[in-house]
């Protein structure tokens, strides 16, 4: 089964779809869907472990995040596949960061104050030295 076929196949959307490949993901592959309902991502990603990557934690802390007012709805998850809200946005590059750094230093202090709110279990993380 190809990865466009289990996307058609997830119960989650109204309608037909239309997909096609959003590049980046350096552990996963990501989808665009448009159904009925908007835009959504498409995740596809494994467990690696060796990296303390763990995809059920992924989506714990992606509806965490949502939550928390900081991330897209989660609308369907299952082993090794996560459906997003789409957000049109633009990724930051340091320019950027720099033109902005109160407003990026805002958000970073709200989200170390909100999210522990909305996280729950043992702490996991990924460390470049584990391996």
């Amino acid at each position: 089964m190809t990865a466009e076929d289990r996307i058609r196949a997830l119960p989650c959307w109204t309608g037909s779809v239309e997909i096609a490949p959003l590049p980046g993901g350096l552990s996963n592959a990501n989808y665009l869907v448009k159904d009925a309902a908007g835009r959504h991502v498409v995740r596809f990603g494994q467990d690696f472990p060796f990296h303390h990557v763990f995809r059920e934690r992924e989506v714990m802390t992606a509806r965490a995040a949502h939550a928390a007012g900081f991330a897209p709805a989660v609308h369907h998850s299952e082993p090794g596949i996560l459906v997003t809200e789409f957000l049109g946005a633009k990724t930051y590059v340091a320019e950027d960061v720099r033109a902005n750094i109160g407003r990026v230093a805002a958000l970073m202090r709200g989200f170390h104050r909100e999210m522990p709110n909305h996280v729950s279990g043992a702490g996991f993380m990924f460390w470049v030295f584990h391996v």
